[in-house]
């Protein structure tokens, strides 16, 4: 919005403000962002008009404050003993040099948003009838909070997403297990992902983080992320055959309605996925393995492949122990471990006749990790 002249001119008035009252700030420490010059030119007149002006900070009538300071946002309050017919408030704009009138409101509160994390702000209040400057305020936004997200979790890592950081940005991370205190595991700088490779498998493990800026000697600290929580997968043994081979069942095949086999095949959650022709429930290859796996129908798995290839499965049927090793880890016809379920109609050329889901890429190579999950 355009502010008229009037507030133009109050604007040097209050860039005097700051000059003179710089001790008041709503935080400690606060980097002086707007030069004097960024602040406007004072001429020597208003100056010698304005210097009875920082008596508004000791004001009993009208004090301004900068209360739940995040990285994003600030709540601005004013407590006044008269009474006003409403208020504008006024931002400084480092661009311009001027204070933009950006709400006019009849509430004593203002809620700024949109805000830069670890960054000064000025904001002033007027009287919205006379323009009269009725006070001010500084405040710095915390730092950034990390955006903590589980990324990837096997039985021997879990990778963090932290959000996108700055070079000048630390992310500090903790970690605990069950009824334990959080302990300080690693600080990550200028990087948006982190790898826990100290974990054990089938164990739960809570995280939080905190942002910490430096910007010279001017040190910012961030609120705590929220708290994720996540439970690493269960290693399985593997059987002396490579599992190169995985063979594939029509999912049709299966019909007996009451089983839990042919409602999760038959789901509104399951799909085919048109590059392969497999059944996909809840983004995992709908497969058949071994009783030794597990037998509780929506099981998930992550099988890792020689190949580098790590894919996403859940149990939709069981191979026949008449069919598999003594173990029942593999079937014996065909040497096969993973068995996919597929849609006859979208079976790819590749495969049609062959019967090896193995010669496509994503699904090539001996099987070298088979790992449960636990949740």
């Amino acid at each position: 919005m355009i502010i008229s002249i009037r507030v133009k001119v109050i604007s040097v008035v209050l860039a005097v403000i700051f000059v003179f009252a710089g001790a008041f700030n709503a935080f400690a420490g606060t980097q002086k962002a707007y030069s004097e010059k960024s602040a406007l030119a004072v001429s020597k007149t208003s100056i010698s008009a304005a210097q009875a002006v920082p008596t508004l900070f000791k004001s009993k009538d009208f004090k301004v404050k900068a209360e739940k300071i995040t990285d994003k946002s600030a709540v601005l309050s004013w407590n006044t003993n008269k009474n006003y017919v409403g208020y504008k408030v006024c931002r400084f704009n480092i661009l311009t040099e001027k204070w933009d009138e950006i709400r006019q409101t009849t509430k004593n509160s203002y809620e700024a948003k949109d805000l830069t994390a670890a960054s000064e702000y000025r904001f002033c209040i007027l009287n919205c009838v006379t323009d009269e400057i009725l006070g001010a305020v500084v405040f710095k936004t915390a730092a950034k909070t990390p955006e903590l997200k589980i990324k990837e979790r096997t039985s021997k890592r879990i990778v963090l997403s932290l959000g996108k950081h700055d070079k000048n940005e630390t992310v500090v991370i903790y970690r605990k297990t069950g009824a334990k205190d959080y302990k300080q595991i690693a600080k990550v700088k200028g990087k948006s992902t982190y790898t826990d490779k100290k974990v054990k498998g089938n164990t739960s493990y809570t995280y939080k983080a905190k942002t910490i800026t430096k910007n010279g000697k001017v040190k910012s600290e961030s609120a705590f992320s929220s708290s994720v929580k996540t439970k690493t997968l269960l290693s399985m043994d593997l059987p002396s055959v490579s599992g190169k081979t995985k063979t594939f069942a029509y999912y049709t095949a299966v019909t007996l309605k009451s089983s839990p086999q042919y409602k999760l095949l038959r789901s509104d959650k399951c799909t085919t996925d048109k590059k392969t022709g497999i059944r996909m429930y809840e983004g995992c290859y709908c497969v058949a393995l071994g009783s030794y796996y597990g037998t509780k129908i929506g099981t998930k798995y992550r099988i890792t492949f020689s190949s580098g290839n790590s894919i996403n499965v859940v149990l939709c049927d069981q191979k026949a122990n008449r069919h598999t090793d003594s173990k029942h880890q593999y079937a014996v016809n065909n040497k096969d471990i993973v068995e996919f379920y597929v849609q006859g109609s979208m079976i790819p050329k590749a495969i049609r006749g062959r019967g090896d889901y193995g010669r496509l890429s994503q699904f090539s190579g001996s099987v070298t990790s088979i790992e449960k999950y636990m949740d």
